[in-house]
């Protein structure tokens, strides 16, 4: 009963063959004692105690499993002593764990404004479009839908094809009136276990059989080697009429964001779905739209009339707007994009067989917004708080650019924040520095500092660090209309003020610098974006912008000096604090 790769190591064959010769194992152990085979004796000792203990371990895993339908990133884990003896056989299967009766608490989804993410990543037909601009297509939805959010899977049934589960239900229920539904064979469905049917009872997921993963009839339809199973059967969410709209989604895919403009989009009668991140015209690990079975019936006409050929793609139209094949080209990517996407022979035959020709219409959204697979295409400043829906990577990669899940994202911040905590206490002039003014942010709500010590340049950084840490702006004196931003008894600058004639066009905001110093001098100049709010102006007559004048910039900004001191952007816009 316990689905997990632990179960099947040689170590645990080994022992199951050695437990059912030795159904005792003070019985087992003086025979070979009194043979003097004492290497015989402490083998058995300590790969019966391992294989207890990794049983043990497989145990939690699961039951994490299926008590939060998430695998925590902590890795356990298993140091067996070599001195313990079995003593009597492990029985099996273990009682199920409690269940809880409701979900935990679910996370939270950013409402952040949309941005955009990728560069030429939208196709339409045989050449890249503009993406979708998703909140213009979604006034044209319901304002209260009534949504299904889809999943599938093929063969056995396991714990592991709910992953994100937890952001999953947290999406639907920031919906409202949404199901979830996973679609499997009737002959799947017949093996799920008690532990997954009461993990569906917990989660709310609707459970929808169907006859058939392949197309009846399909003409491109190998026998081995061949992704179509699980990438077709999700033909069949197409076809789950009664709700405004259906989405799709892998069961990998984790949710950070609200998803509601696109759903009310898919509502309006397009067919949704963005790119691959390694190049794919299409990835199907999503897609949406507003159910019609005619769409099912389309797709069974489109796989029984044409063939595929790994020159020529689906029914001869070819591989456009890719120079040639890309992966995942023969299974569903291929198949969705040509008969969804493409002006070729064989999908209008289809489309048209249903009535849908003349009106179906298609589009794609931004893939490093929408549906996330590494940060391949991205903008280089891509903000990763403003992703929705994140599929890609599932491991952590430690890349600066790389957009991760929120677990890896969280620890990292977690441990930066040891970091701090770890080192010495303040001392008495560095807290009564820490008083000084007030706490200077930008408008955003980031707070300036070097990113680590020793650093020489400012950036905007989360606040959540000791006091002692952020910049604070501080009056030069009583008598005077100037400013000093200051940390620990030192004030900022701009980078190459040393020497005007080799100072940078644009310099950054350096740091540190002797607050005696003309060159730490800055006015305040007030905001017309921002109530309360102020520029801060350079005694060089430049203001502090963050790179590339963002209105919501990212943690790890650099700050720079710019000619531009328009006091109606927000971007340049800063706020004190108490």
């Amino acid at each position: 009963h316990l689905s997990t790769s632990v179960l099947h190591t040689p170590l645990l064959a080994q022992n199951s063959m050695e437990l059912s010769q030795w159904q005792d194992g003070r019985q087992a152990l003086q025979p070979a004692a009194e043979l003097h085979d004492y290497q015989r004796v402490q083998r058995f000792c300590m790969s019966a105690s391992a294989t207890l203990a990794l049983l043990l371990a497989a145990r939690g895993i699961v039951s994490q499993v299926f008590d939060t339908g998430e695998l925590n990133p902590e890795p356990l884990s298993v140091s067996p002593t070599p001195s313990t003896r079995l003593e009597t056989p492990v029985a099996l299967p273990w009682p199920a764990p409690v269940v809880s009766s409701a979900p935990s608490q679910v996370q939270a989804l950013h409402q952040l404004p949309l941005v955009q993410g990728c560069r030429n990543c939208c196709s339409e037909d045989d050449r890249n479009a503009p993406c979708l601009d998703v909140e213009s297509c979604a006034a044209a939805g319901p304002a209260k839908g009534h949504y299904a959010m889809a999943l599938s899977h093929w063969g056995r049934p396991s714990e592991g094809m709910l992953g994100s589960i937890k952001s999953m239900r947290a999406a639907a229920d920031l919906l409202g009136q949404t199901d979830l539904i996973m679609v499997m064979l009737k002959s799947d469905a017949e093996s799920m276990t008690p532990r997954i049917e009461k993990l569906f009872q917990k989660w709310g997921i609707k459970l929808h059989t169907v006859d058939w993963d392949v197309p009846p009839d399909m003409k491109h339809h190998p026998k081995t080697d061949w992704c179509g199973h699980q990438d077709l059967i999700r033909l069949h969410v197409l076809g789950l009429e009664g709700y405004d709209a259906v989405a799709y989604f892998d069961g990998d895919c984790e949710f950070q964001g609200d998803i509601t403009p696109m759903m009310r989009c898919a509502a309006s009668g397009k067919f949704l779905s963005t790119s691959g991140g390694m190049g794919e015209a299409l990835n199907v690990g999503f897609f949406a739209t507003r159910p019609d079975r005619r769409l099912v019936q389309a797709a069974v006409f489109f796989a029984r009339e044409n063939a595929y050929d790994h020159d020529t793609g689906w029914g001869g139209a070819g591989w456009a707007p890719n120079g040639g094949y890309y992966v995942g080209g023969e299974c569903g990517q291929g198949f969705f994009y040509t008969l969804f996407y493409r002006k070729s022979e064989g999908s209008r035959r289809a489309l048209q067989s249903v009535g849908l020709w003349e009106s179906f219409q298609s589009a794609q959204l931004d893939r490093c917004i929408w549906n996330y697979q590494t940060d391949s295409s991205c903008v280089e400043d891509l903000d990763c708080r403003h992703v929705r829906v994140h599929h890609k990577p599932t491991r952590e990669r430690g890349s600066e650019r790389e957009c991760d899940k929120l677990k890896f994202r969280k620890r990292r911040e977690k441990l930066l924040l040891q970091q701090y905590a770890s080192r010495p206490p303040p001392s008495e002039q560095e807290l009564r520095w820490a008083k000084e003014g007030h706490l200077l942010k930008h408008s955003a709500g980031l707070c300036l500092r070097p990113v680590e010590e020793g650093e020489t340049t400012l950036m905007l950084l989360s606040c959540a660090f000791p006091p002692e840490d952020n910049f604070r702006i501080v009056p030069q004196g009583s008598k005077t209309e100037f400013v000093l931003l200051k940390q620990n008894g030192k004030c900022a600058h701009s980078e190459g003020d040393e020497d005007p004639e080799m100072m940078p066009k644009e310099p950054k905001v350096a740091f540190p610098v002797s607050c005696e110093m003309a060159a730490a001098k800055f006015r305040k100049l007030p905001s017309k974006a921002v109530p309360g709010g102020f520029l801060l102006r350079h005694e060089t007559g430049s203001c502090i912008h963050p790179y590339e004048g963002q209105e919501d910039p990212r943690p790890n900004t650099d700050l720079i000096l710019h000619s531009d001191c328009n006091q109606d952007r927000k971007a340049l816009t800063f706020i004190e604090d108490a």
